[in-house]
């Protein structure tokens, strides 16, 4: 028993006769059974009793004193100093008792000293307390589904059980997810993506605060079956250098191995989704297809149904700016020779783009009073007008790929817009708002079945999301190879994986901006325009990001396998690329302001006066000029957004915006 040490109580009553002897006091205390119960899910609980002594007189000092068992009380105390006094009862937590029925006494006594030797009537007074703690009453019986496949999508969790409350959460691993109560014997709860990613168990169970917590049910998380979906890219061009090629699916482990008609290669595991294999150059050096499968030897599967791979033709379209996604500004004809005079020229009542030149048609935005664009489609041998024009709100760009047109518009104001048409008739085919932006100022660039803009990649058949990042916007269109998208703004560079947007590489020199560039990516390295207020930039190995050098450029340069052609203020330069050496110089009429291209062995530049030269690309000899009615626009340097605009050549035919026109020349007639 613990002692109740002795508590002063005085007297408030009115003053009667008898002189304040010790007779005719009496102790009451109500009530003298208290009863109490809790689950362990509960907090500790209290009750109270009164305790008053009759016939006290005013200011006459009564000691109240007692003592108590511990089987399930943890304290008791008095509040007041007066009669009546509250005596509470403080429990021990349900918890640390577990089930179970703990009965104590509570001896309370009236006194007139504090020794207590002289106690008032009926004293001693006892109080019987029982107190019940009950084990959780909550019962989970079944789960549904009870299993599922690693790295499927987000589910419901139907919970069935016994005593379920509008407070009861389902908890997956201890941890609470979103909870529906449906009745006293169902719940239902949201289990992400993220909860099944790989094998496993889950434990579940259902707290409750009320009930406590219920027995526990094991979730089975199957492995995926080993299956090959995706590949990315999924065409190459014959010849070109090696690349890392990504691999969709599901059941992967780090046993997977990739296989290139049948023989490995070497594979990265980065998820039960995603592999990454190394693909040489010398797997790519002759127009075909390769059969791509996944091994497993822990699989039940073995090997995957095989995904085809297709190496194709080297392009001589123009399908993007500076012709191709890469930006690199050459193309390879079948012969070229420069004609005395155009082929045709149109005015197109506006400021013309950079054209793309694919399927015997011309593609040109056209920027036009009050801010907002057309889209044309002129004939190739005539210049006529194929269809359109196609309205645009806002500045304009487009990209090629896959029988497809690609456009982005974007209002200052508003949020750009990217469309997908028929390239035969102009029909729309699906639209996607890129929704949160405004004053957005990056092209397209479209390539492997993906149209990309700076923080979005859209598919290119339905236009759905495939991935959305949050670096969207800036003055830079994308860079595409078949293993890298490439995005640069002031001191930073992003090497982004085009199927998923993870980021494979980044470089950041330590300044802050707005503002950016295009970068060019040739001959496996990254030209990026990452400085602030100038083309000038860093050169990168395009695959790991480590630093190769720098140019000067005053916009985006073209390439050659051997020779880099650039722009430097003012005066076209031939560099060659692999010691950075200057190897010939041409200002021409000292007002060269285009982004130079190569065609063949030949680079062409034009000129704010409206002259266009072709130059040797080895010695920079001048081999052809023709002088057109109006100057042609400025290159793409740094901070240049939409609309983009530049010289183009594809199919034989060279595209030269200038003025409100835009001008062909027949370069090839069999490309």
């Amino acid at each position: 028993m613990v002692a109740l040490g002795a508590f002063v109580l005085t007297g408030c009553g009115g003053g009667g006769g008898g002189g304040g002897g010790n007779s005719g006091l009496s102790l009451s205390v109500t009530p003298l059974n208290v009863a109490v119960s809790a689950t362990t899910a509960q907090p500790a609980p209290s009750a109270s009793v009164q305790a008053s002594v009759s016939g006290q007189q005013q200011s006459q000092q009564v000691y109240l004193a007692g003592k108590y068992s511990t089987n399930g009380i943890q304290s008791v105390s008095l509040g007041g100093s007066t009669s009546p006094v509250t005596v509470t009862i403080t429990f021990k937590s349900p918890a640390s008792l577990g089930s179970g029925t703990y009965t104590d006494t509570l001896q309370l006594s009236g006194c007139y000293d504090q020794a207590c030797t002289q106690q008032v009537a009926n004293s001693p007074q006892t109080v019987r307390v029982q107190y019940t703690v009950t084990g959780s009453v909550v019962k989970l019986t079944a789960l549904s589904p009870s299993s599922a496949v690693a790295t499927g999508a987000a589910f419901t969790l139907t919970a069935t059980g016994s005593n379920f409350t509008a407070q009861s959460v389902v908890q997956w691993n201890g941890s609470a997810r979103s909870t529906t109560y449906v009745s006293a014997t169902q719940l239902s709860a949201q289990i992400t993506a993220a909860d099944i990613a790989a094998p496993g168990t889950a434990s579940v169970n259902v707290l409750d605060p009320v009930n406590g917590s219920s027995n526990t049910l094991t979730f089975t998380i199957q492995p995926a079956m080993l299956t090959l979906n995706t590949l990315s890219p999924t065409s190459v061009a014959v010849g070109g250098p090696g690349f890392m090629l990504t691999v969709l699916g599901a059941g992967f482990s780090s046993s997977s191995i990739v296989q290139w008609n049948g023989a490995a290669r070497p594979t990265t595991y980065l998820t039960t989704n995603e592999l990454i294999a190394q693909i040489a150059a010398a797997d790519i050096a002759a127009v075909g297809s390769a059969s791509v499968t996944v091994q497993d030897s822990t699989s039940a599967v073995g090997t995957t149904a095989p995904q085809t791979l297709t190496i194709v033709p080297v392009s001589k379209d123009a399908t993007a700016f500076q012709m191709n996604p890469a930006h690199t500004g050459a193309v390879t004809f079948a012969s070229v020779s420069f004609p005395t005079s155009p082929t045709w020229s149109v005015d197109v009542g506006g400021t013309p783009s950079y054209a793309l030149i694919v399927s015997g048609k011309v593609y040109v935005t056209v920027a036009i009073a009050g801010g907002s664009s057309q889209l044309l489609a002129l004939d190739q041998a005539t210049g006529a007008t194929a269809w359109g024009p196609v309205v645009l709100s806002g500045a304009a760009n487009a990209a090629y790929d896959s029988q497809t047109l690609f456009v982005i518009s974007a209002p200052f104001s508003t949020a750009a817009t990217i469309e997908a048409l028929d390239p035969n008739s102009g029909q729309l085919l699906w639209s996607a708002l890129l929704t949160g932006t405004y004053g957005y100022s990056s092209a397209v660039t479209a390539a492997n079945g993906v149209v990309f803009s700076a923080g979005y990649a859209f598919d290119q058949k339905t236009g759905a999301t495939v991935w959305q990042i949050g670096a969207a916007g800036g003055d830079s269109t994308p860079a595409v190879t078949a293993d890298g998208m490439y995005l640069t703004y002031p001191c930073t560079t992003i090497d982004y994986r085009p199927a998923t947007g993870e980021t494979i590489w980044s470089n950041n020199t330590g300044c802050s901006g707005g503002g950016g560039g295009t970068p060019v990516v040739a001959n496996q390295l990254l030209y990026a325009p990452n400085g602030f207020g100038t083309y000038n930039g860093s050169i990168f190995n395009a695959e790991t990001g480590a630093l190769a050098g720098s140019y000067v450029s005053d916009n985006p340069g073209a390439f050659t396998a051997s020779t880099g052609y650039f722009l430097q203020s003012g005066t076209l330069r031939g560099v060659t690329l692999s010691n950075n050496t200057v190897i010939w110089s041409f200002a021409g009429d000292g007002m060269l302001v285009t982004s130079p291209i190569a065609v063949n062995q030949y680079v062409l530049v034009g000129s704010s006066s409206g002259n266009l030269y072709a130059l040797d690309g080895a010695t920079g000899s001048q081999v052809w000029q023709v002088t057109l009615g109006a100057g042609l626009p400025p290159g793409a340097g740094w901070g240049a957004g939409l609309p983009l605009s530049g010289l183009a050549a594809g199919d034989g035919l060279l595209v030269v915006p200038n003025g409100t026109k835009v001008t062909a020349y027949t370069l090839s007639a069999n490309p």
